[in-house]
């Protein structure tokens, strides 16, 4: 029955199993990432069908650029911002859940905004948007079978007001279980991500057998929590943030390219690198063009500058932070 269509995907799907061992690959300023990381990124920006030395290297060598910036971030302690602060919240409420059963089953209803794993930054900022909005009309009191109905991407319990099918500890993506063996009866939860997109859950009913386990963060684990999705969405907003700061925009002037802004520079750029730029179709090679033309430069003599800038920043962010890449670990992915 299409009632039970969600539910039985995440029953399948279950938890991803891990090798007994999950060795460490690189280490970016004693931040350590694991292999499992390192594939899930492969993974999902790796275009091609073939898993070669070659595209591991081109891979390793973005992806350590890709760390550094993100670590910048966190130095410059942008992960206080507000829009950061509100997801790494989400995600907590998720890994903070106080009680869940070690048996029992639960029925729940739930209001689904898929979002798909390859997702861009900017679809995941429309999706968060809307969920946050159905939460707000939640707490203000809108009927929680109404607003499935209307808006959850899972049509076959969207039908019946989110309902789902009773299941056990086990039988759905951990996300999922966590947040709904937390609740109590008739409670709704914050937004949350699993790997099918955003949820708000409402717990109908729950059967347990009494014997409860108590979650306790380890204060040893990083903050970085949750899946690699998660962690990537956080990543990508404080790597949105550093950029803006160091590479697209000034400070003082948040609507200006700065390498536009910066005519000296891009002037000395230009310079230095105009035989780059000579007009290569027959027609045109007799023209004389003077640059810049009325104070500004083509976009690919911008593009290339503002390239050139973060070239330079990265090249500072080498020498700022230790980077050890364990290229032994990487010579076979384990890629799905």
């Amino acid at each position: 029955m299409k009632f039970y269509a969600l539910i039985a995907a995440m029953l399948l799907s279950g938890s991803i199993a891990f090798a007994h061992t999950d060795p460490i690959v690189m280490i970016i300023d004693g931040q350590s990432v694991k292999k499992s990381e390192f594939e899930y990124f492969y993974q999902k920006n790796h275009l091609g069908n073939t898993v070669d030395s070659k595209s591991i290297k081109v891979f390793t060598d973005g992806f350590v650029d890709y760390k550094l910036k993100v670590q910048a971030a966190k130095d410059a302690h942008l992960d206080t911002l507000p829009n950061i602060r509100r997801v790494l919240k989400r995600y907590d409420d998720v890994e903070s859940c106080e009680l869940m059963p070690d048996k029992g089953s639960v029925h729940v209803a739930h209001i689904l905004l898929r979002l798909g794993q390859k997702a861009f930054y900017h679809e995941q900022e429309v999706v968060e948007r809307r969920i946050d909005s159905i939460y707000q009309a939640l707490c203000k009191g809108a009927d929680f079978a109404d607003l499935a109905k209307k808006c959850s991407d899972d049509k076959g319990s969207a039908v019946n007001g989110g309902t789902l099918a009773w299941f056990t500890k086990g039988q759905t993506v951990q996300a999922f279980e966590k947040v709904a063996f937390s609740l109590r009866k008739g409670e709704i939860s914050r937004p949350f991500m699993s790997e099918f997109g955003y949820h708000i859950v409402k717990l109908l009913d729950k059967h347990d057998d009494g014997n409860q386990k108590k979650y306790v963060a380890d204060a040893k684990v990083e903050n970085w929590r949750g899946t690699y999705q998660q962690r990537e969405e956080v990543e990508n907003l404080l790597l949105n943030e550093i950029c803006q700061r160091n590479i697209w925009y000034k400070a003082d002037k948040a609507a200006a390219d700065k390498a536009a802004a910066d005519k000296k520079g891009l002037a000395a750029f230009y310079a230095k690198n105009k035989k780059k730029y000579k007009w290569e179709m027959k027609r045109l090679k007799k023209m004389k063009v003077n640059l810049p033309r009325n104070g500004e430069y083509p976009d690919v003599v911008l593009a290339d500058y503002q390239d050139s800038l973060e070239k330079q920043w990265v090249a500072q962010l080498k020498k700022k932070y230790k980077v050890v890449v364990f290229h032994s670990m990487l010579t076979t992915l384990n890629i799905h």
